[in-house]
């Protein structure tokens, strides 16, 4: 999830970015695209936080986080169905979104482990301000009349691209670790008379005692690594 998150934000920071090289278009020409594009966002923006709820990261992955992506998914699902057809309207309706995007951003980085994960919680504050500040552009007048919709439209998108792919960088996520289990190969041994002796018994049977305990060493290892390796032949 990991992954899709992070392509999610590039997608959305792609439909931004179309945005601002077409400025000139209307918000219903471009509606479906930005529609899907936060349909999907909102989908696998939800679906992270369920499974980051499986690690051992629970307090970094608070509820908020699944508040801002089911808001984003019902602004899709709204946008979509042309409920959003007044261009006075957008850019407020935008604003607010990456203004609330950006204070969950905020309150979550309040949860972060400072001592264990700085870095985390420095870039989830900050890309949590810029996104404040940028959602306060929809509610300035005289910038609303000074740029087009899709213009604005594209620098709440861009935001919140970037927001989302802060996020999958630094979500909660588990690395495998491999552990390699060799066997050695063992030739078959011809046992005859000479063999039979009572030193040559007594040794064999301290070198099998020797590598049942090596056997039993490997087996306690691997045990707390997680991996059970094959019982010896003998």
């Amino acid at each position: 999830m990991r992954i899709l998150t992070i392509i999610s934000g590039v997608l959305m920071l792609a439909t931004g970015a179309f945005c601002f090289i077409n400025p000139g278009q209307t918000f219903l020409s471009i509606a479906f695209v930005v529609g899907i594009v936060m349909v999907i966002n909102g989908i696998i923006h939800s679906l992270s936080y369920l499974v980051g709820r499986g690690l051992n990261n629970k307090g970094d992955n608070n509820g908020w986080i699944l508040v801002d992506a089911l808001i984003t998914l019902l602004l899709g699902i709204l946008v979509l169905c042309n409920q959003l057809v007044a261009d006075m309207a957008i850019p407020m309706v935008f604003g607010m979104w990456v203004l609330v995007s950006g204070i969950l951003r905020v309150e979550a980085a309040s949860h972060i482990n400072r001592e264990r994960k700085l870095s985390n919680f420095r870039s989830t504050l900050i890309t949590g301000i810029l996104t404040v500040i940028v959602g306060l552009f929809g509610f300035i007048n005289p910038f609303v009349a000074w740029v087009t919709t899709v213009f604005l439209l594209g620098g709440f998108l861009c935001m919140q691209g970037i927001n989302v792919i802060e996020l999958g960088v630094n979500m909660p996520h588990e690395r495998k670790a491999y552990v390699r289990i060799y066997k050695r190969k063992r030739e078959p041994v011809k046992i005859t008379s000479e063999d039979e002796t009572p030193e040559a018994v007594e040794q064999r049977l301290e070198a099998r005692a020797e590598e049942e305990k090596h056997a039993a060493e490997q087996a306690e290892m691997m045990e707390n690594l997680g991996a059970v390796p094959d019982e010896p032949k003998v």
